[in-house]
């Protein structure tokens, strides 16, 4: 009677135990093929390459007509990498890729009529074989062909602005959000259940044990120890050294890429000096974050900066060595400066 009434050492019987490992495992084999969602919001990719070509070939009426046109086009493509270009008879370059507003308005402006004839023909020729992802021509007459957006009066601009949403439209990407760690934590769940509800009486089974070792620990332990990385990057860029904290962002970033890693990594190249690495990693940041954003812009200028010192240091430097300055010296002749100096954003 005694024994009747005592109560079970276990709380599951083996079938229940297997369903529960047989659940377990199909969770951790969708957690292996790493499910992801697609974020509703897409994020920009990189900046456009834009040619605006414009005609100077005329009379004086015309060719201020033609920079009013210009400088409508240039206001609705702001914030992608225009390059401008002139012509008459022949092409000749105004400015290189840029994406400063303001040195390209005043260029525009200032752009002084020619007393050759211009040629469409041959300028729509030399302008299908440039290599940009929009080719804007502002002339006097209208240029048909597929490639070539042509303004002739102040209504094309609406052109300029639909075609300028398509590309960006197609230059958007997708930003993927994981989500193993759902299957994984619950498939991490359920043996822990199974495995505690084992009776101490009997011996866990072989089929146990095979189900254990099949849970495999990289991927718990690859969240501590990106974790881990993460904030001995941190602890190197507070400490000062940054060569060590860009060697670990970049590790880091093998595995978690991100906007605000890129940042990171691209201050810790900046205050180590390497600029050029530097300017780099801030021109290939894709963010919608408008104060992400803004710090880019202001540490890039920085760094801009450093690079044309630098630059000027290197050239003052190569006229002293005619004087035999010692190489002990050749930090200061360069007029590089600590970049201490200059306080980033930091993220």
């Amino acid at each position: 009677m005694l024994e009747r009434l005592k109560a079970p050492e276990t709380s599951m019987n083996l079938k229940g135990r297997n369903i529960i490992f047989l659940i377990a495992s199909v969770l951790l084999i969708v957690a292996m093929a790493q499910p992801v969602l697609i974020n509703s919001t897409p994020i920009r990719g990189g900046l456009l390459h834009i040619v605006i070509a414009i005609e100077t070939g005329g009379s004086e009426e015309m060719v201020e007509k033609n920079r009013q046109m210009a400088l409508q086009s240039l206001y609705t493509v702001l914030g992608e990498e225009i390059e401008l270009i002139a012509f008459d008879q022949t092409l000749y370059s105004v400015a290189p890729r840029s994406n400063d507003g303001g040195i390209l308005v005043e260029l525009i402006r200032n752009l002084k009529p020619s007393s050759s004839t211009s040629s469409d023909a041959s300028v729509q020729d030399k302008l299908l074989h440039y290599d940009a992802d929009m080719k804007i021509i502002v002339s006097s007459e209208a240029i048909e062909h597929n490639s070539i957006v042509s303004v002739n009066e102040m209504g094309d601009i609406d052109k300029v602005h639909e075609t300028l949403i398509d590309l960006r439209e197609k230059h958007r990407l997708q930003e993927h959000i994981p989500l193993f760690y759902y299957p994984l934590g619950f498939a991490m769940t359920l043996i822990l259940f199974a495995l505690s509800s084992m009776s101490k009486r009997h011996s866990v089974r072989v089929s146990a044990l095979v189900v254990a070792i099949m849970i495999h620990p990289s991927a718990g332990e690859a969240g501590i120890l990106d974790f881990q990385l993460l904030q001995e990057a941190k602890s190197a860029y507070e400490k000062g050294d940054y060569r060590a904290s860009e060697r670990l962002y970049a590790r880091y970033q093998m595995d978690h890429d991100s906007p605000e890693v890129r940042y990171n990594r691209a201050n810790a190249l900046y205050m180590s000096g390497r600029f050029e690495r530097a300017e780099y990693w801030y021109k290939h940041i894709y963010t919608t974050d408008t104060e992400l954003l803004e710090k880019i812009r202001h540490n890039l200028h920085k760094t801009q900066d450093r690079l044309a010192e630098e630059k000027s240091g290197k050239e003052k430097g190569m006229r002293a060595n005619n004087n035999h300055i010692s190489q002990s010296n050749s930090g200061i002749q360069r007029g590089v400066k600590t970049p201490h100096v200059t306080r980033l954003f930091a993220w």
